[in-house]
């Protein structure tokens, strides 16, 4: 076993994690986590994949990849150079066309010409059409319409169109007091959480929740990840490894902090008062991270 092997099966083991916790946390096989702690490099496949394991084994038990790779630079192979130049090297030169392929090109401007002016063709029949049947439909229009005027028209100061002005008044103040009403409950409803980055540093984020009076924590998996949550005193309000769709709900409106660690990022959705919380870090390259909320109450006056 490595000076490095070492260290991580110590971090793991001060974790509390097992191999198996571990696998969880980070979607690496057992088998390679086993290997990066004995030192066994060889069935890991590639010098790559060794470096992004180690990457993720140590941020899986809160070491800091970048300080371990400069301390154990001898024992970690320090790129993949030599697996690109390979595959570059097995790239075929593209082959040749055949000469039916070749003569089939040189034809293709001519039918994209002859298809553009049939289909120019076909847009201004389209378009006279449709010029001569609108006219003829707004000439319809336009008599039917004289005619209806002609039929029903009602002199201005007649009893039955003061009646209805007098209606139409009506039906306008009824809609302005119900518009006047709906803007004074929107402006109640208005009043909605906000979630803001406070500080982010390496693999931990910082964020302020402030506007609601009531605040109800959901962590639900979309993947198997450890999650550990926490209040301010340290108190641990839900720690495991949690299966793919498990979900996890708390109220924290009394709680000033709450701490998360999430051992798989890319398979954990976080939502307060059913609001996504959006990742400042993207887990893609942060896959384990510390997320701490912070609820900012306000005071409300006497």
């Amino acid at each position: 076993m490595t000076e490095l092997g070492n260290r991580l099966k110590e971090a793991r083991e001060e974790k509390g994690m097992s191999l198996d916790d571990l696998q969880a946390a980070t979607k690496i096989q057992k088998r390679y986590l086993t290997a990066l702690e004995e030192g066994n490099y060889d069935i890991i496949p590639g010098k790559f994949y060794v470096r992004a394991f180690i990457k993720q084994y140590a941020e899986a038990v809160g070491l800091n990849s970048e300080n371990l790779f400069e301390e154990f630079k001898k024992d970690i192979p320090d790129s993949y150079n030599d697996e690109v130049s390979d595959k570059l090297s097995s790239i075929k030169p593209q082959r040749e066309l055949p000469k039916s392929a070749s003569k089939a090109l040189e034809l293709l401007p001519t039918l994209l010409v002859s298809a553009g002016v049939i289909v120019v063709i076909a847009i201004i029949y389209v378009i006279v059409q449709a010029v001569i049947g609108g006219g003829n439909q707004n000439s319809a229009d336009q008599t039917k319409t004289e005619e209806t005027q002609s039929k029903y028209d009602v002199s201005k100061d007649s009893p039955l169109t003061k009646e209805n002005q007098k209606s139409g008044d009506n039906e306008k103040a009824a809609d302005k007091d119900k518009k006047e009403n709906g803007d004074d409950e929107q402006a109640d409803e208005k009043k909605e959480l906000n979630i803001k980055t406070v500080s982010s540093q390496g693999s931990s984020t910082t964020y302020e929740v402030s506007g609601a009076d009531k605040l109800e924590l959901e962590v639900k998996t979309t993947g198997d990840s450890w999650v550990r949550v926490q209040d301010a005193k340290g108190n641990s309000l839900k720690e495991g490894t949690m299966k793919k769709g498990e979900t996890f709900q708390k109220n924290i409106t009394d709680q000033d902090q709450i701490d998360l660690r999430i051992g798989y990022a890319p398979g954990v959705e976080i939502k307060i008062n059913g609001k996504v919380l959006s990742y400042e870090l993207d887990p893609k390259n942060v896959m384990t991270q510390n997320i701490t909320i912070q609820n900012k109450k306000e005071e409300k006056s006497s």
